[in-house]
């Protein structure tokens, strides 16, 4: 018997286990469905976007990549197209986000007199 079924088992024995779990609530009744659910589900807009992008704060940078808001702002009219393109990849699942966890160490050696040469 492998580990991880020994341990279920093991975890079975000590808490129990039941073969007709019941559910004594309705949960239809704690569920509220409504509008906002299904607006967070729905494609992104180009006015969705704009409206985030206006009300991000100057100074701060909201990811890895160091572009803070100022640079949107100031740039938007170079980077919109690009920018609307990585929202879109990213709602649709097009976008190879496992390079987000990737990072890269480069060893630069000390010199004793360093010059601009």
């Amino acid at each position: 018997m492998n580990t991880v079924k020994r341990l279920l088992c093991f975890l079975n024995h000590r808490m129990g286990c039941t073969t007709n779990p019941t559910m004594p609530f309705d949960l239809t009744q704690f569920l509220q469905t409504s509008e906002s659910v299904y607006e967070m589900s729905r494609p992104f807009s180009i006015e969705d976007i704009d409206s985030v992008i206006k009300q991000m704060a100057t100074d701060k940078a909201p990811g890895p990549d160091g572009f803070n808001g100022v640079f949107l702002k100031s740039c938007s009219e170079i980077v919109k197209t690009d920018f609307y393109n990585l929202c879109f990849d990213f709602f649709n699942g097009y976008l190879d986000l496992q390079s987000i966890n990737n990072s890269h160490i480069t060893l630069i050696p000390k010199t004793n007199n360093p010059t601009n040469d």
